[in-house]
């Protein structure tokens, strides 16, 4: 009876574990390496994410939250580049992803609403607007 309860366990960790990993959450924990101290992943993390491969850095934006960075030598280059945006988007397109009839089309009453709240901005259709984002 133990081995079939030790089992079930078994199972129920592993689909639990399963849904963290469909949900973007990734496991953790800190640990000693030689003199310093480090976080260390569960190797999914790295899988489904190779781009936290390299070099990363870590930026402390509340209590108890950090967002890690991928790739400083890109953030360095674009000296704009905004975390938390960067975040937000890939947050974004994630759940775009795992929930896509939650998309819905522009309808007509509100583009109708936008376009009355720019009616006074000139605009060009052939204005460079540069490389570097808008927002």
């Amino acid at each position: 009876m133990t081995k079939v309860k030790g089992r079930v366990q078994r199972k129920r960790k592993a689909h639990a574990d399963a849904l963290l990993v469909d949900a973007g959450v990734y496991r953790g924990k800190q640990a000693k390496t030689g003199n310093s101290l480090a976080l260390r992943f569960e190797r999914a993390l790295f899988h489904s994410h190779p781009e936290f491969n390299g070099e990363v850095e870590a930026h402390v934006i509340g209590p108890g939250r950090m967002l890690v960075v991928a790739d400083p030598e890109a953030k360095r280059r674009n000296t704009e580049g905004d975390p938390v945006l960067s975040s937000f988007m890939s947050f974004l397109a994630a759940d775009m992803k795992r929930s896509p009839e939650h998309i819905k089309p522009l309808d007509d009453a509100l583009l109708q609403r936008i376009g009355t709240l720019v009616i006074d901005v000139d605009t060009s259709r052939e204005e460079d607007l540069g490389d570097e984002a808008l927002i």
